[in-house]
């Protein structure tokens, strides 16, 4: 799950003082400074193997092979955020799907309702809004004809 490896992966960064170097906010160092080599480049290098390394060696091989064009670790955050988080109108309808057809079956409710949260989830990930009522609803519709009763009234 993309959301949970980006808070984890977030958390170890900040605290490490090492997430300016996938944030984008911080330009690199530039090669020479008043004539001679800059000596912060080779520390914001240095920086930036380490969370190459940490970056790649916490991706499932699925999401490896979005980063293989990468050569930093901005590339390989960017590459995972537009693979994983980038908007677009299949990707918010293929979650939508998924919530409207999503039943619980033989799962635990706690298991469903995770499920389900997961995908809400997601869907925010990406920037769209879904209305309370409707997943309300697609939830609701979702735990199958013995909680017909129950669904029927917390929608009136």
């Amino acid at each position: 799950n993309f959301l949970l490896w980006r808070k984890q992966v977030t958390s170890l960064l900040q605290n490490q003082n090492l997430f300016h170097i996938v944030d984008g906010f911080v330009e690199p160092p530039s090669q020479i400074l008043d004539s001679v080599p800059n000596p912060r480049l080779a520390q914001w290098q240095a920086q930036d193997r380490n969370v190459t390394s940490l970056l790649l060696s916490s991706l499932t091989e699925e999401a490896l092979s979005e980063t293989l064009s990468a050569e930093t670790a901005w590339d390989i955050w960017n590459a995972l955020h537009t693979a994983y988080a980038s908007r677009s109108k299949a990707r918010e309808l293929r979650f939508c799907d998924e919530l409207q057809l999503m039943r619980r079956g033989s799962i635990s409710m706690t298991e469903y309702g995770k499920k389900f949260r997961t995908i809400c989830d997601q869907l925010a990930a990406i920037g769209a809004s879904i209305a309370n009522d409707d997943k309300l609803h697609w939830f609701l519709h979702g735990l199958g004809p013995s909680y017909e009763n129950f669904s029927t009234g917390q929608l009136d």
